[in-house]
């Protein structure tokens, strides 16, 4: 065993006679052999730094840049170059987890105005100091929700991310929570509200993502109205950049609004770092996940920040406990914070708009071209699934690619999930439609 464990070979032993094994790599026999380090690293002799810049230099350039009409949770919109400018300062790059209430004030003043604005977006009354992500968001809510009613019952929709869908059904394990999924409409690719109503008996809350997977925009005031009337907590994940069109959380009744905020000026990072938003109502903000940044005054007057609520284990007795989150994406908080700031209500309101001329603009052109049409009938924001006219999704997607395009994610064999942001130009679009119709023709 390696020196740095600090178990005794006595205490290995009672370990190894508790699990029923003799060694510790018996815990890693689902490793294949080859996997193993043998001792010796298949490394290169050393350079110098000038020759490994050259080296590095080289890989990069085969690097192939694409138009990304990819979506399905993660945007290529626009980042303004000020953030990256304030966020490279050492004092927020090195940003640090705040553990303790008396952590820097610039750091914490950071973070109740992340707070702040996020609480403007969704119209909810708190907020807290980010998430891990989307996805662990959505997880959060539920899991609150369980505690707030004391119910062990979720309903979801189905036409949430399935990748959300996993994290959740991961997250729920652990408790024993019954998930029960309601399916949308084949047609309209809305949920379906006939079906909510008759699973919501004795469920703690119901989550909706809003517009959905698909694009799609939700009745959320037909949801929220079934929802209200079941005693049910109303949780709405929804798409940032399209509360500068749609109405916020607040106004359709949610008591939960959770989001994947990589929209609000950050890059797409090959899948991460990410952030998570979370707001909730003021009547249930002890059960909320993660921290809580206030505003003060100190003995003198003077205006201050502090660690307002902090529900981790290691803070409170372990039995009143919420979620054991250990950190917030502070530097992706700031991010957020900057972008927003610098766009303000009407640049938001015009990425949105945007996003969804283009988005509408690249629907009616494909399916005028005959290149496919919209799978679904239901209204949609900027993101919509196209099945394809005789050619699969595989084939398309590899044939655009090599042409220096990202088409979309595939959803099934022969559909694709577009999206379009602000970021795209119209002669991007035009080309998207000429090479897709170059490529189905060809078939």
């Amino acid at each position: 065993m390696h020196p740095f464990i600090p178990n005794t070979p006595e205490d290995r032993k009672k370990i190894f006679n508790k699990l029923g094994i003799k060694s510790f790599k018996e815990l890693l026999k689902d490793i294949p052999e080859e996997l193993f380090f043998k001792g010796e690293l298949n490394l290169p002799s050393a350079i110098t730094e000038q020759e490994a810049l050259a080296l590095l230099q080289e890989i990069s350039s085969k690097n192939k840049t694409l138009t990304i009409f990819a979506g399905a949770g993660a945007y290529d919109h626009y980042v303004p170059k000020v953030i990256d400018y304030i966020t490279a300062r050492p004092e927020f790059y090195t940003a640090y987890t705040p553990y303790q209430p008396e952590v820097s004030q610039g750091t914490l003043q950071s973070i109740f105005e992340f707070q702040t604005m996020i609480c403007n977006l969704t119209g909810l009354d708190v907020t807290n100091a980010s998430m891990y992500d989307g996805a662990s968001s959505a997880a959060e809510a539920l899991l609150m929700s369980i505690r707030i009613k004391k119910k062990n019952k979720v309903v979801l929709s189905n036409a949430i991310n399935p990748l959300y869908k996993k994290v959740i059904e991961t997250y729920l394990n652990g408790i024993g929570a019954d998930i029960v999924y309601v399916d949308f409409d084949k047609t309209t690719g809305m949920t379906k509200t006939d079906m909510l109503e008759k699973v919501l008996d004795d469920a703690s809350a119901f989550l909706v993502q809003h517009p959905n997977y698909f694009g799609i925009l939700e009745d959320m005031y037909k949801i929220s109205q079934i929802v209200k009337g079941k005693n049910a907590i109303l949780i709405e994940h929804y798409y940032p950049v399209s509360l500068g069109l749609l109405k916020k959380p607040s106004e359709y009744g949610a008591d939960i609004a959770t989001a994947e905020g990589q929209s609000l000026g950050l890059y797409l990072n090959f899948g991460g770092p990410f952030i998570g938003l979370f707001s909730s109502k003021m009547e249930y903000i002890r059960q909320m996940p993660g921290r809580i940044i206030g505003e003060t005054v100190d003995r003198e007057g003077n205006k201050g920040y502090v660690m307002t609520l902090q529900t981790r284990e290691q803070h409170i007795r372990r039995e009143r406990a919420t979620s054991n989150i250990c950190s917030n994406q502070n530097l992706c908080a700031l991010r957020v914070l900057i972008y927003l700031s610098t766009l303000g209500k009407k640049g938001l309101r015009e990425v949105a708009k945007a996003s969804f001329a283009k988005a509408h603009y690249l629907a009616e052109k494909l399916e005028e071209h005959n290149i496919g049409r919209p799978l679904y009938t239901g209204k949609f924001f900027n993101e919509f699934a196209l099945k394809l006219n005789n050619i699969s999704a595989d084939e398309f997607i590899d044939k655009m690619v090599s042409h220096g395009i990202m088409p979309g994610v595939k959803i099934s064999d022969n559909t694709l999930l577009i999206a379009v942001t602000e970021k795209r130009l119209k002669k991007e679009l035009d080309m998207y439609v000429k090479t897709a119709e170059q490529i189905v023709k060809e078939n």
